[in-house]
């Protein structure tokens, strides 16, 4: 058995594993991003508050010139989170007060700040507040609040007295979101072990039917179709081993029927030998006539059957037969006509066609298990006299080809088949033959073989073959007409069993 190098149960734990984690880690950067910008907000909205009461009291104590006063507001400042500096500046004697507890990064933002105090100091006067944020290294950022000083008693067009700035450090919300992280990645550490293991389960509740199921499959691949898997689930897995169970017993009834089967094919391959000699294979010729005959079965047995024989007298017996339907009860039937007609040529000297023909019907008749009927045709051929004497039980015609004229002539003697009417009697009918002439014995499996676009062989079609092949011998003939057959059929299914028996005159 080939090895598993990374199974189903490992497979369905990471696919679990992977999707927690990209869940996990999704929600876990939206609250990251969504708690700094929290901070951030929450952060601009306090110092925007701050700076809007340090301009407040900034313009009172500008209009005091009482600079001692703005120093104290900044120095309370201070006890806001993260301040590093502040700023306040008197437009009217360009005097400023600072406190500044960055050190040496003041001189990072000392253009930003030199550049937004002279925004503030120009233009219409306006609200002009205004935020900044200013990388300094790494992840720290320094951020900027600006607000001009306006007079603030007067309402209508009020004198710009100043600006305030304060900056601020990220530090505060590296600290919280840092804190944030840990804490999140400690639930994400904890969600990840219980997901782990919860695959893990999931995985053994999913894999292990299925292994199962595997382990069935290599029983019956063992050839154990009597091995069955528990119906113990009401899901998919289960509705999958009821099938499996199903189909194990579908191979065990087609394996069974499999060898009686081939028991069935042995049997008849075996009566198909033994048909097959019943019918004479040689290729009779002598200085009078030469015969050769033909049969081939449509499922391994069949109901065509033809014989002939040399009578003490030195007349040719020939006999072709047919047999309604196909395989074994058909060979069957086959069976007794032969059986009656060796046992008639056997008992009796005086032979004639209508006699043997009336015996055989009688024969039939009287079976009531026998449902078929059959056609012959039989007659005996002298060749001292060159004349067929023939009788004919409901088959088809006496075919010649006179070599005299080249040309086929067709006899007909009507007759009805054997089994129809126990007390039907048969007729006889002469017909003289003379050197190069030939007869034609066939079942109309010969005549009605069709190709792939069901196009019959056809009487027609035969006649002309057989003109066009009269110079050869008996079994030369025969052959060719085989073998045009087999062409014309281009390996179509044979429907009908086939029969044909070549009599030439010499």
């Amino acid at each position: 058995m080939e090895k598993v190098r990374f199974g189903l149960r490992a497979r369905v734990t990471l696919y679990i594993l992977i999707l927690t984690t990209i869940i996990v880690a999704s929600t876990g950067i939206y609250f990251i991003n969504d708690t700094r910008n929290s901070l951030l907000k929450s952060t601009k909205e306090s110092a925007l508050r701050e700076i809007r009461t340090l301009t407040f009291l900034s313009a009172r104590s500008i209009l005091a010139q009482d600079d001692i006063a703005i120093a104290d507001t900044l120095q309370n400042m201070k006890a806001f989170p993260d301040f590093l500096y502040g700023r306040v500046y008197n437009a009217a004697t360009q005097a400023e007060v600072i406190l500044n507890t960055m050190g040496d990064d003041l001189k990072d933002i000392k253009p930003l700040l030199e550049e937004t105090a002279k925004e503030m100091m120009t233009g219409k006067p306006e609200d002009k507040s205004t935020f900044h944020a200013k990388r300094l290294n790494g992840n720290r950022f320094i951020y900027i609040f600006q607000k001009p000083i306006y007079h603030p008693f007067l309402k209508e067009n009020p004198p710009l007295l100043g600006f305030a700035q304060i900056a601020l450090s990220n530090e505060l919300i590296q600290k919280q979101t840092r804190e944030k992280i840990n804490r999140l990645v400690f639930v994400m550490l904890i969600f990840l072990a219980i997901s782990t293991a919860g695959s893990m389960l999931q995985a053994e509740f999913i894999v292990k039917p299925i292994k199962v199921l595997t382990l069935g499959a290599q029983e019956i691949g063992k050839g154990n179709l009597n091995h069955n898997v528990p119906e113990n689930r009401k899901d998919e897995i289960g509705l999958l081993a009821a099938q499996f169970n199903r189909m194990t017993k579908s191979l065990r009834d087609a394996q069974q029927q499999r060898e009686e089967q081939l028991v069935v094919n042995e049997q008849i391959r075996q009566a198909a030998e033994i048909q097959e000699g019943m019918n004479p294979r040689r290729f009779l010729k002598n200085e009078h006539y030469q015969i050769k005959g033909f049969t081939r079965a449509a499922k391994g047995v069949g109901g065509d059957y033809y014989d002939f024989m040399t009578l003490p007298d030195g007349r040719l017996a020939v006999l072709i037969s047919d047999v309604s339907g196909k395989s074994i009860s058909a060979s069957l039937v086959m069976v007794l006509i032969k059986t009656v007609v060796a046992t008639y040529l056997q008992l009796f000297n005086f032979i004639r066609g209508d006699v043997i023909l009336k015996t055989i019907n009688r024969v039939m008749a009287s079976q009531a298990h026998i449902d078929k009927f059959a056609t012959i045709l039989f007659f005996t051929y002298d060749p001292e006299t060159r004349s067929v004497e023939f009788s004919n039980g409901g088959h088809g015609p006496l075919l010649v080809f006179r070599s005299e004229g080249q040309t086929m002539t067709v006899s007909k003697l009507e007759g009805l088949p054997m089994g129809i009417d126990e007390e039907n009697t048969y007729h006889l009918a002469r017909v003289t033959l003379q050197p190069g002439d030939i007869i034609v014995l066939y079942t109309d499996g010969i005549t009605e073989a069709w190709n792939h676009t069901k196009e019959e062989f056809s009487l027609k079609r035969l006649r002309e073959k057989v003109i066009s092949y009269s110079s050869l011998n008996a079994k030369e003939i025969l052959e060719k007409l085989v073998s045009d057959i087999d062409a014309f059929t281009e390996g179509a299914d044979q429907h009908d069993d086939m029969t044909m028996v070549i009599l030439k005159v010499m």
